[in-house]
């Protein structure tokens, strides 16, 4: 994304600002001028109507003043433009000459021919060029006076700015807003330090409870399968052994959302590796296979055996168990795991799902109507795919339900 510095805006801006205020006296000048010396010429012909008017033989007294009595008496440039405006004061024709007129109330005219004595328009040149050098002269004062307060405002605003891009994974440095001034970009200095030491308590928290809970939940969970392990052994009664297979089927749910909870929580630790997609899948459906037998269910892969793909070995681990688990327990029929180019389909028979489910169905929590999971499987297993980029959806029809992955 393209970055715009403040200090050249900044400098733009004034020197936009600069030019076109200057640009707005300049026109201001040239008018004020204009205007004066137009109202001048007015004044001399009043005063020489007023003296022409006090007698009728009367003659102007300045040189370039011409009493006229009636308009066919005037240059025929004149009356041509006279003819179109009759109420023009001032004309000036294509050989250079300019007049100013005057009617008296007798109906006479009295016109000036003002052309050597027009001063704004033999200075008009001067006065560009003194304007221009004015106005170089204010703009290079003014980007001085800018550059230097750009400097010394934004300068902590530049150094906050390389701390904060050179920040490390560790953090900001402790105690970094202190070297800031106190205004506006020193409280905001502040704030950062504030939240940041915030975000380090929280993250520091965050870690030690991970690994809090995964020694603390794994130890006791492994200690409940071996006893489980044990307790198949034994001779049991019908009764006992569907309570058995309740708590296995508990158990192995309980091992899937942990191992899924812990991939996401301790993201840091897992490093992708090159992983045979096959074997994966024959280590997630061992824990199935006799419930898969007592069933009567076929299972068939269609699986390359040298296919591969680059995932911590974990996150792959968590997304099969949690998928196949999910078509073990709610599908019935066969159970079918191929490979088409890079998608990998894991198809079971079973119930559509509802418009409703369908919509919140990677929400934690949701689960249909006849689970006995906690609803966090197919959540976990999303989320677990978008932070590894791995395309993840859900295909429901009247006859199979399919879970789709695309490496």
């Amino acid at each position: 994304m393209t970055r715009h510095s403040l200090k050249y805006r900044l400098l733009l801006s004034l020197t936009l600002t600069t030019c076109l205020t200057a640009l707005l006296f300049g026109m201001v000048s040239f008018l004020f001028a204009y205007n004066i010396e137009d109202s001048f010429f007015e004044r001399i012909l009043e005063d020489e109507a007023i003296r022409v008017s006090q007698t009728s033989n009367s003659a102007p007294h300045l040189p370039f003043v011409t009493l006229y009595t009636d308009i066919h008496q005037l240059p025929d440039a004149l009356q041509s433009v006279l003819a179109a405006e009759p109420q023009r004061k001032e004309i000036g024709v294509d050989d250079g000459r300019h007049f100013h007129l005057k009617r008296l109330d007798d109906g006479r005219l009295l016109v000036a021919e003002v052309s050597d004595y027009l001063i704004v328009r033999k200075i008009k040149g001067g006065m560009l060029k003194f304007l221009l050098i004015c106005l170089s002269l204010v703009l290079l004062l003014a980007l001085l006076l800018a550059l230097s307060i750009a400097n010394r405002l934004l300068k902590p605003l530049f150094r906050l700015t390389q701390v904060i891009e050179t920040a490390t994974e560790s953090g900001l440095p402790k105690g970094f807003a202190n070297a800031y001034p106190n205004n506006e970009i020193g409280i905001l200095a502040q704030a950062l330090d504030t939240q940041m030491q915030r975000i380090d308590a929280f993250i520091q928290r965050e870690q030690q409870f991970t690994r809090d809970v995964s020694h603390e939940l794994r130890t006791p969970l492994t200690v409940f399968c071996g006893a489980l392990t044990l307790l198949n052994q034994t001779q049991l009664d019908h009764r006992q052994v569907e309570l058995v297979t309740r708590l296995n089927n508990s158990s192995e749910k309980m091992q899937c959302c942990l191992q899924g909870l812990l991939a996401l929580a301790r993201e840091e630790n897992l490093v992708p590796v090159q992983l045979n997609l096959r074997f994966a899948i024959e280590q997630a459906l061992l824990p199935h296979l006799q419930h898969l037998t007592e069933q009567d269910r076929l299972v068939s892969v269609e699986v390359d055996g040298q296919f591969t793909v680059t995932l911590p070995s974990a996150v792959l681990d968590a997304v099969l168990s949690n998928l196949i688990g999910n078509a073990v327990s709610h599908g019935h029929g066969e159970l079918r795991i191929e490979l088409r180019d890079r998608q990998l389909l894991i198809v079971n028979q079973g119930p559509m799902l509802s418009a409703e489910l369908r919509d919140t169905l990677f929400d934690s929590g949701t689960k249909g109507p006849d689970s006995q999971g906690l609803g966090m499987g197919l959540s976990i297993v999303k989320r677990l795919c978008d932070s590894y980029q791995v395309h993840f959806e859900f295909r429901s029809d009247k006859q199979n339900n399919s879970a789709v992955l695309v490496f």
